[in-house]
């Protein structure tokens, strides 16, 4: 009974290590894949990505700060030419073809997020579960806070008038938090 029982576990031993192996690649590979093909950006190369996307960014922000709405949002899985609008609650058809063309260009290059929230023209360049990092235009020249960048923990101006480069951290926000308390 006893050698019936260390037979069955020395069989099932590769299997459980097998089981194990996959499970660490699997992991680790989806940790390590998430650095390697989503590294952070920090205000240096997001203030070299700006510069040579200031152009494009101008188009959008010409765009969305003529818009009679005051929420909107335009992401990567949004089908092509059309943006969310919060005020109605639905998405519309991007009517300017050279502007749709812009936003899919900019979506390409990586950005993740272009939104308009108020007097901001937000434009996310970089995220993770709990941090984000990209430019912010403001149309009025207030300075955006949080209740335009959520867990807003750094913002710094950029070379254009009214443009800032802007860092959310969930984690660094909420520890600020209870220490305000």
């Amino acid at each position: 009974m006893k050698i019936e029982k260390i037979i069955i576990v020395i069989a099932l031993l590769p299997i459980a290590f097998a089981i194990l192996y996959f499970g660490l690649i699997i992991i680790g590979g989806g940790i390590i894949s998430g650095v390697l093909f989503n590294p952070r950006i920090n205000q240096a190369h997001m203030e070299r990505i700006f510069i040579e996307d200031y152009d494009l960014l101008r188009v959008v922000v010409d765009y969305l700060t003529n818009s009679e709405h005051a929420s909107i949002s335009v992401r990567p899985e949004t089908d092509y030419g059309m943006m969310w609008v919060g005020s109605i609650n639905e998405h519309i058809t991007i009517e300017d073809e050279y502007v749709r063309y812009v936003m899919n260009l900019l979506l390409s290059r990586g950005y993740q997020n272009i939104s308009k929230t108020g007097n901001f023209v937000v434009f996310l360049r970089w995220r993770n579960l709990d941090n984000g990092r990209g430019v912010v235009y403001s149309i009025d020249r207030t300075l955006p806070d949080e209740s335009t960048l959520s867990f807003l923990t750094r913002l710094e101006s950029l070379p254009y008038q009214g443009w800032f480069y802007y860092e959310e951290d969930f984690n660094e926000f909420r520890i600020r938090q209870r220490n305000n308390q």
